[in-house]
């Protein structure tokens, strides 16, 4: 005699609804969030906010407003479950042509003596062979005011730089064009460092500069030795608000203009 299953409980159906809510949901939202990137969106943080999501295009797509209104909307909701879940959708992690480095922001102070110290990311690991986990939400702000620094010379490592420095001509327009969050970042992390320096003055210039930190090749050790290469990107003169961008062509820093 065959023996039946007992029905499911509430619990176990009230259950199983919620995982097909959730894997619809995920179906729903891996398409939307890589597709919305292409739809011009309108910004919604304050002025010398970070975006959530650099490659996300800016603007709008209708001059009908509840059209736009909502597609707004519905794009912050798919950033804030990217983030949230640790699903940020970029292409550039997984698609032909992918780095075999790591790029990080560094801070360095020079001062009249021709003494300098550098500040160096606290996302960058100071093992690299163990990095630590970022929680999602926790220093978002911090995070992504950081990130927006990297974009654009994420594939202007000095080799590549050096190959080809006409590729990058126009690193200095891209430091004019933010250079408002260039120094409200580096005036911030000016503060930090003498708030845990008493010791020290104040700086004359402070630099934003990008490390480049080599990854292990297929089959290295994580512990095999890394490669690990500098370069100024912005210098902010603090006494005067002056801004400097560096231009990799002539290896020069050039002034980016007043102060918009």
């Amino acid at each position: 005699m065959s023996e039946h299953n007992p029905p499911p409980s509430r619990a176990q159906r009230g259950l199983a609804v919620l995982v097909g809510l959730f894997a619809t949901w995920q179906l729903v939202f891996l398409p939307a969030a890589n597709l919305v990137v292409f739809v011009p969106l309108r910004p919604a943080w304050p002025p010398l906010e970070p975006p959530v999501n650099a490659y996300q295009k800016k603007g709008t797509f209708t001059t009908f407003e509840p059209l736009q209104r909502t597609a707004d909307r519905a794009g912050r909701a798919l950033e804030f479950w990217g983030e949230t879940s640790g699903q940020e959708q970029g292409w550039s992690l997984f698609a032909p042509g992918t780095p075999p480095y790591s790029v990080f922001v560094a801070t360095e102070f020079q001062w009249v003596d021709d003494t300098s110290d550098t500040m160096l990311s606290q996302y960058e690991p100071r093992d690299y062979a163990n990095p630590p986990f970022r929680t999602p939400l926790f220093y978002n702000r911090h995070f992504h005011f950081e990130s927006q620094f990297v974009a654009a010379v994420w594939h202007a490592a000095p080799e590549a730089v050096a190959e080809h420095p006409e590729h990058w001509a126009n690193l200095p327009d891209i430091v004019r064009a933010s250079q408002n969050e260039i120094r409200a970042w580096l005036g911030w992390r000016l503060k930090e460092y003498l708030a845990a320096n008493s010791h020290r003055d104040r700086s004359r210039a402070v630099i934003l500069k990008h490390r480049y930190i080599s990854t292990p090749k297929p089959g290295e050790h994580l512990d095999a030795p890394r490669a690990v290469a500098e370069r100024p990107f912005a210098r902010w003169w603090p006494d005067t608000d002056a801004l400097d961008a560096f231009d990799v062509t002539t290896m020069r820093y050039v002034p980016v203009g007043a102060k918009p």
